[in-house]
């Protein structure tokens, strides 16, 4: 890990460990609803290792948070501007990375997806709220309930996030997208 990255996951392991212990969890516990095991959510909380987006997210729900707010601690603020390049970062698998664009408290997620060729989701995913996704570069192809979409620069989907979703880049370049939820669910 380069030394963002280590920063990273130290700040997401002491947010990890504050939450466990705030929802009066001991590791062994918290590790057994997630599906890890409790060496693998030991070193996650010591910064050692990232886990998964899709863990995170497990993580997250059975804390009762959202993984954006283990990643950012803060408070709401009436105003914030993240500048071209900022903003904290995050794998979402090979070949895609996630930038969010809001930080801190909030009522919704703005989120920067850049898709290398061939990336995807990891897995279809469902949630409470709705999303929104706008295509800046490039051609993904989002599955929502079983149905394809292809959709390219300047295309936009909106569905509610109960229904099963997923983002695949198929195309031999990269793709850019944002990806809007309301209540945050990264």
């Amino acid at each position: 890990m380069d030394d963002e990255q280590q920063d990273l996951a130290s700040s997401l392991g002491a947010s990890i460990r504050m939450a466990r212990k705030a929802a009066g969890l001991t590791l062994t516990q918290l590790a057994g609803q997630v599906g890890v095991s409790q060496p693998f959510l030991s070193q996650a909380e010591n910064g050692n290792v990232m886990p998964s987006i899709i863990n995170l997210h497990r993580i997250a729900q059975v804390l009762g948070t959202t993984a954006h707010q283990l990643l950012e601690e803060g408070t709401r603020a009436s105003a914030r501007v993240v500048r071209a390049g900022e903003g904290r970062s995050y794998p979402l698998g090979p070949g895609a990375m996630v930038r969010f664009c809001v930080s801190g408290n909030r009522l919704m997620d703005c989120n920067e997806v850049t898709a290398g060729p061939g990336s995807a989701a990891e897995s279809a995913t469902t949630h409470t709220g709705e999303e929104f996704v706008y295509v800046i570069d490039g051609t993904i192809r989002l599955v929502i309930s079983g149905t394809s979409h292809l959709l390219h620069a300047g295309d936009t989907a909106y569905y509610a996030a109960t229904e099963s979703h997923q983002w695949f880049n198929d195309s031999d370049a990269p793709a850019r997208f944002l990806f809007t939820s309301s209540p945050p669910g990264f």
